[in-house]
């Protein structure tokens, strides 16, 4: 009857021989460990970012040319920072680089690198190439305001002081490329003179004559 009543009060009855047991408290949730791969992922990404800019940065300076490719292009590599009397030299010393003339196309890239694993090229006694297929024409010249075709024109008028005579206007019109005279990364030759006599530039060659060679 007591034990009733106690229990109508909402107070739990003692145990027989002693004060009730306390709750045991809950036990606490494990943790979780730390994702840690966001954070690698981060890094990596860094390090591919910061590598890929510095091989960007490597692979538009001249020395990137012959890292690898020793031949042929240690040639052009060294006249374009020693040979005082090449063209070359003298975009060199104007800050130009190679790509800014030989603009670096995917499809070229790959084909040069078979070309050279294969070793299908041949170079001369001044390790030049002796097949070319790229030509400095007006387009190339001209490219990014590099050169004024125009000023080029008027720079030579009356050239050598013959009236009329204009090596960069002459009857041929266009058709002749910058590189039938200018060799960048050779000697220049007066491609005029193979039919006509006039004055040859400092440091340049004269052509086979057109009748020496008939």
């Amino acid at each position: 009857m007591q034990q009733d009543e106690i229990m109508r009060d909402g107070s739990a009855p003692e145990p027989a021989g002693g004060t009730a047991a306390a709750p045991e408290a809950p036990s606490a949730a494990p943790k979780r460990p730390r994702r840690k791969w966001p954070i690698a992922v981060a890094v990596v990404a860094a390090v591919l970012v910061v590598a890929g800019a510095g091989f960007w940065t490597w692979h538009e300076q001249p020395s990137f040319c012959n890292a690898i490719c020793h031949s042929p292009m240690d040639a052009y590599v060294e006249g374009y920072y020693q040979d005082a009397s090449l063209s070359a030299n003298a975009h060199q010393a104007a800050n130009v680089t190679c790509l800014q003339c030989h603009e670096a196309k995917i499809e070229d890239q790959v084909h040069e690198g078979l070309v050279w694993l294969s070793g299908d090229f041949e170079t001369g006694k001044d390790g030049l190439l002796t097949t070319v297929g790229v030509r400095s024409d007006e387009k190339m010249c001209t490219a990014n305001g590099c050169h004024d075709f125009d000023e080029v024109v008027a720079a030579t008028e009356n050239w050598g002081g013959q009236e009329g005579v204009n090596p960069h206007e002459s009857h041929q019109g266009h058709a002749i490329d910058c590189s039938n005279c200018h060799g960048v990364h050779q000697q220049s030759v007066m491609y005029c003179n193979t039919c006509h006599d006039y004055e040859v530039p400092e440091g340049w060659a004269q052509p086979q004559r057109a009748a020496d060679a008939s």
